[in-house]
């Protein structure tokens, strides 16, 4: 089984596109961007900051068209609204951040391209790379071997596996979370599990290190799914999972398959828990219906919110009213958790660094240990260059998130077990 993974891993990394960008254009967001044009030499923005002297010039590229283009954008909006307050505080020891934004048109070769110009022509100081894994995975090595201090948001365990020492992360390795996948399993005594999964390099990773977890624990996975891209009816692989009396459904897909999945699952009868690998977001809740979104649960240090009187938690409620004041909605996904603190983190690192050196900026970034993000702490200590190394665990009920320890102890999954007939 891990030899079949590890093979599709590389198969899906020298595809041209992850699953998620197949299908057609995808949802715009919120704001203006780079999104339309049509080529590498003219999709650059240069939005914040300024070019009259001296900067600190930071290249993005995210996919801003394409089906990946409501998280591209959210993530490019929330880097310039970051950058801008570092500005707006000192800038980069004393210089002022700059932001070259490319769209990577939901396209690796497209990234790679864009990867090249950034260090060949456009001679940034430091990279925000690619939400989607298969973009890092793929420019990766040419960032590093250039030594461009670089901080990625793709949440692949795969890409930051590769020996890259300027390369870092701020926000999520899904591969991360499957030791405490296993442990909500077991919690509700379940042993037997199925798995939907996508051939992007995402999906294929988290899914080879759910498979370890949980078969270390000994819960058995009866079967598991895949699907093509650009599919949106899996009612063949669903009845197959309801048929097959599995207890829990991971589902390791990205964007805007899994509310698909999710709905699926449950037109097809299938009442259980849903385990995905990524949060489940509020622009995915109303695609799935919140009747279908019921304990749908996950691991990840962020959530999103269907409006900012919901958010109980301090820094994030900060965050959403500064995004919705500038952009004119609240954000509804993650990929905006993850540009702003990659940002912060880059700020931080500069600020012990007391230079904007690449070279000093990979050195003073292994010496952050109590960062405040917007998803907990982030700590750099541990030699991985991975800034979240610990993850809560929900579970949307009624179209809220909440916490898995709090849904057990204070009875949520005796309720489940009595609304869903599983205590008989």
């Amino acid at each position: 089984m891990k030899k079949r993974i590890v093979a599709l891993i590389l198969a899906a990394v020298m595809g041209a596109s992850l699953t998620a960008c197949g299908g057609g254009t995808g949802e715009s967001g919120s704001g203006n961007s780079s999104s339309q044009k049509s080529n590498t030499e003219s999709s650059a923005e240069t939005s914040t900051g300024t070019t009259d002297g001296e900067t600190f010039k930071i290249g993005v590229f995210q996919p801003l068209s394409g089906a990946s283009a409501a998280y591209g954008i959210e993530a490019r909006n929330a880097i310039e609204m970051a950058v801008d307050y570092v500005n707006e505080n000192g800038g980069f020891n004393g210089v002022p951040g700059e932001v070259v934004a490319y769209d990577t048109q939901c396209s690796v070769e497209e990234a790679v391209k864009i990867a090249s110009k950034l260090v060949n022509e456009e001679r940034v100081d430091a990279v925000l790379g690619s939400l989607l894994s298969s973009e890092m995975f793929a420019t990766g090595n040419t960032l590093n071997e250039a030594g461009v201090y670089t901080i990625g948001l793709g949440t692949s365990a795969s890409w930051m596996q590769e020996d890259w020492p300027y390369v870092f992360r701020a926000s999520m390795n899904n591969g991360a979370g499957s030791p405490t996948i296993a442990k909500m399993i077991q919690d509700m005594n379940c042993t037997k599990a199925a798995v939907f999964y996508g051939q992007d390099d995402a999906a294929l990773s988290a899914y080879s290190l759910f498979e370890e977890a949980v078969t270390a624990e000994g819960i058995e996975i009866l079967l598991a799914e895949t699907y093509d891209q650009g599919d949106t009816d899996f009612s063949a692989q669903i009845t197959n999972i309801v048929n097959s009396g599995a207890e829990v459904v991971f589902m390791s897909t990205i964007g805007e398959t899994a509310p698909i999945v999710a709905k699926q699952l449950r037109q097809y009868g299938y009442d259980g828990v849903i385990i995905s690998k990524e949060s489940f977001m509020a622009s995915q809740i109303a695609i799935a219906g919140e009747e279908n979104s019921n304990y749908i649960a996950f691991v990840n240090p962020y959530v999103t919110y269907e409006s900012i009187d919901d958010i109980d938690i301090p820094e994030v409620k900060e965050f959403a009213e500064k995004y919705a004041e500038r952009y004119g909605e609240i954000n509804k996904t993650d990929s905006s958790y993850r540009g702003w603190d990659s940002v912060m983190v880059m700020w931080e690192t500069s600020k012990i660094a007391k230079s904007n050196d690449s070279e000093a900026l990979k050195e003073a970034t292994n010496q952050i240990s109590d960062l405040q993000g917007l998803g907990g702490t982030l700590d750099f200590t541990k030699g991985n260059r991975e800034g979240y190394n610990e993850f809560n665990s929900f579970i949307l009920i009624d179209g809220k998130n909440v916490l898995w320890s709090k849904w057990m102890n204070e009875g949520g999954y005796e309720d489940y077990l009595a609304a869903t007939g599983r205590d008989k």
